[in-house]
């Protein structure tokens, strides 16, 4: 019998398998609500192309990996945290606080802990903390100083000390330490003037000679400063290198010399010298002169010898240029020293200059020594004329001395009047001192020196720490990131010359946060933003939020810091 009708019981199971539907004979329509299930689907098979582009997953829950909420949050974190930064200038803010976050846009310092930070420079006039020397950063200076020494004092304590000088060839060298940033100290000395010849008749001593140069120096360098004491009537040498008169009570002293030294160097005075004989011993030691200004030789009384009485020149001039003579060429003048010897003593009896020392003078009572300088001048004799003394000579030839000068100056008159300009600068005038027309003693004019030149100290980066205040949290946050306004002045390595790191429990324990670049605030420069994230669960339970960065090794400026906890 003809079969004509097949129902679901005449199908055994697996009887109709896939080869035997013809494509497209199953639709929709023809599959029942729920017929596939979940776990008839395979993994992977069904793909973006087979879903609706619109669909409601609003009674669904979605679950997302932590690296792609980070990329979703990150964009919106920012912008935040640069919308705070703008509302908190606009506001003029300085601590703008969010929902579980605080931006510190800085005005003052209001914000951060300046007990706990350390070298944590602030510009107020700019709005942003620094870690460098400089309060933004550029060189600081230049700063010029002028010190001038005399015998016993100084113009500028903040770099110098002044000698002492308590007697005649005793005491101490001033000094002038060469400050930060310096590294050409710019020399003008003036050697002293000498002594006069004595009542009734005087003859006057003869004018401090000058240098002057550029020396190389180092920051810290010790330069040890001479400054001649002028010739006058005591017994013995005069201090630094200013020649004795004649053993008689009526010469004049050389002039002391006024130089620069590298340590501290006094010539034997005094003792070392034996009436009628002279010292034979220069000095103790030798130090090394970077530059001297030679002292005036003394005057000699005269008497009935007119033409003999004036005091040597000082010394000047370029190396092996013989310098001054004594005033007149007779036997009884002392000779100037050069930088190569001592000046002659006249005839048999007067001292001859040796190094830094000028000559004593010999003779009964009336002759004149000679000048201090790098090689002194010699000393005078009273016979066959009372006998000025010899100038000592300048001295600028060390290699660390540029642009050296010196000059030879005049003789003076027994009429003379302190009036000549000086040579090398009419500010001063180291002058021969002279009687004219009374009885008694004059004091000649002493030694100056003064140095000059500018400090440009460039600005270093110093090891800085800044910390936040603390700020409250809602409840105890897990996981926290930070947002540095940044602007290099120098080039830092984010992560070791910029460290980022947060606190929960009130800065006991902080966790390093890893720094990125996300770019400039606007445009391709200036202040730029600086992004990371850190996990705080690890650390002790707590509510008391704290940032901290730590700078060094290169120079950044810190515009403000926002931080946000969940």
């Amino acid at each position: 019998m003809a079969l004509t009708k097949v129902t679901t019981k005449g199908i055994t199971d697996n009887a109709v398998d896939g080869d035997k539907l013809a494509p497209g004979s199953v639709t929709t329509a023809k599959i029942g609500g729920g017929a596939v299930e979940s776990s008839e689907i395979g993994n992977g098979t069904v793909t973006a192309d087979d879903l609706a582009s619109t669909l409601d997953l609003s009674p669904k829950t979605v679950t997302l990996s932590g690296s792609t909420v980070d990329a979703l949050k990150r964009p919106v974190q920012d912008n935040i945290a640069l919308l705070g930064f703008k509302m908190a200038v606009n506001d003029g803010l300085t601590v703008f606080n969010l929902v579980d976050g605080v931006v510190d846009e800085f005005h003052d310092e209001s914000g951060t802990d300046e007990g706990e930070g350390s070298n944590d420079l602030y510009n107020a006039s700019n709005d942003f903390y620094i870690n460098s020397t400089s309060p933004d950063g550029t060189p600081i200076g230049p700063t010029c100083y002028s010190a001038g020494f005399s015998l016993t004092a100084v113009s500028e304590p903040e770099t110098s000390t002044a000698g002492t000088n308590p007697t005649a060839g005793c005491g101490a060298m001033g000094t002038f330490t060469v400050p930060a940033g310096m590294t050409a100290a710019s020399i003008l000395l003036f050697g002293a003037g000498g002594g006069v010849g004595s009542f009734p008749t005087r003859g006057s001593g003869g004018q401090g000679g000058d240098a002057t140069g550029t020396l190389a120096v180092t920051p810290g360098q010790a330069l040890k400063v001479a400054v001649g004491e002028g010739g006058s009537l005591p017994t013995g040498n005069k201090t630094l290198g200013g020649g004795a008169r004649g053993d008689g009570s009526k010469g004049g002293n050389g002039g002391g010399l006024s130089g620069i030294f590298s340590e501290d160097w006094f010539p034997l005075h005094g003792p070392s010298c034996t009436p009628n004989v002279g010292c034979s011993t220069l000095n103790a030691k030798q130090p090394t002169a970077y530059i001297i200004a030679g002292g005036a030789g003394g005057g000699a009384w005269y008497g009935s010898q007119p033409g003999f009485e004036v005091g040597g020149f000082s010394g000047g001039g370029p190396e092996g240029t013989p310098q001054g003579t004594g005033t007149c060429a007779t036997p009884s003048n002392g000779g100037g020293g050069d930088q190569e010897a001592g000046g002659q003593g006249a005839g048999p009896q007067g001292q001859s200059g040796g190094v830094f020392l000028g000559g004593k003078a010999k003779g009964p009572q009336n002759s004149g020594g000679g000048g201090g300088g790098y090689f002194g001048g010699g000393g005078g004799m009273f016979t066959p004329g009372a006998g000025g003394g010899g100038g000592g000579s300048g001295y600028i030839s060390h290699p660390q001395i540029t642009s050296g000068a010196t000059s030879i100056t005049a003789n003076n008159h027994p009429q003379y009047t302190p009036s000549l300009p000086n040579p090398l600068s009419p500010a001063y005038m180291s002058i021969g001192s002279y009687e004219y027309g009374t009885p008694g003693q004059t004091d000649a004019g002493e030694g100056f020196v003064l140095i000059t030149g500018s400090a440009s100290i460039s600005a270093a980066a110093t090891s800085t720490t800044i910390v936040s205040n603390a700020f409250a949290a809602g409840s105890v946050p897990t996981t926290s990131r930070i947002v540095v306004f940044e602007e290099n002045v120098d080039t830092p390595t984010l992560n070791t010359d910029i460290i980022a790191s947060i606190s929960r429990d009130g800065g006991s324990n902080f966790t390093t946060a890893t720094l990125s670049d996300s770019g400039y605030v606007t445009g391709s420069s200036g202040q730029r933003i600086l992004t990371g994230q850190a996990t705080i669960s690890g650390q002790p339970s707590g509510q008391s939020m704290r940032w901290k960065l730590a700078l060094a090794n290169n120079q950044v400026k810190i515009h403000g810091v926002s931080l946000q906890w969940a």
